[in-house]
């Protein structure tokens, strides 16, 4: 059974962090790997690593800050967390009641204004972000200590037979 492990980052986006089993398939061409047909999943986690999608606007906001475009409110998460301007009804899709909206919920699009950093506060900022990387490195001992060291899989095509 291939167990897969859900992280939400701080964006609201999740990835999911796959551990396979003996009888998942590997596309011997491309080398991805594929879950078999018996899937669990543990309980979603929040992560402090970077949102894996290229093209995540809040991760592109550079300091994680932003103005909403919908409300005006500044945010310092993936959804805008203000109380909305136009309180509203909504039907609920799944349980077909009326409910109650009273947040904007907007999430930071590529229309919100993203909050800069002063220029000498970039500089302090990539700096530590690089010491914190080497520290990370420097702390990696044992490759049982990476999460996707289960994603690499050694395969033996020699045709050899034991004698």
């Amino acid at each position: 059974m291939c167990h897969g492990h859900p992280r939400v980052h701080s964006c609201g986006h999740q990835s999911v962090i796959w551990h396979y089993c003996p009888t998942a398939v590997i596309d011997l061409e491309t080398g991805y790997q594929t879950t078999c047909d018996f899937v669990s999943f543990a309980g979603s986690l929040p992560s402090t690593a970077n949102c894996p999608l290229k093209h995540c606007d809040f991760h592109n906001a550079g300091n994680g800050k932003w103005t909403c475009c919908n409300c005006g409110a500044r945010n310092s998460t993936g959804w805008c967390t203000s109380m909305s301007p136009n309180p509203r009804w909504e039907q609920n899709t799944i349980s077909d009641e009326s409910e109650g909206v009273n947040k904007c919920d907007h999430g930071c699009c590529r229309n919100c204004t993203k909050d800069a950093l002063p220029a000498k506060s970039k500089k302090k900022k990539k700096a530590s972000q690089m010491d914190q990387q080497d520290s990370r490195d420097a702390a990696s001992v044992a490759p049982a200590d990476d999460p996707q060291a289960s994603d690499n899989i050694t395969l033996d095509y020699s045709g050899k037979d034991d004698e």
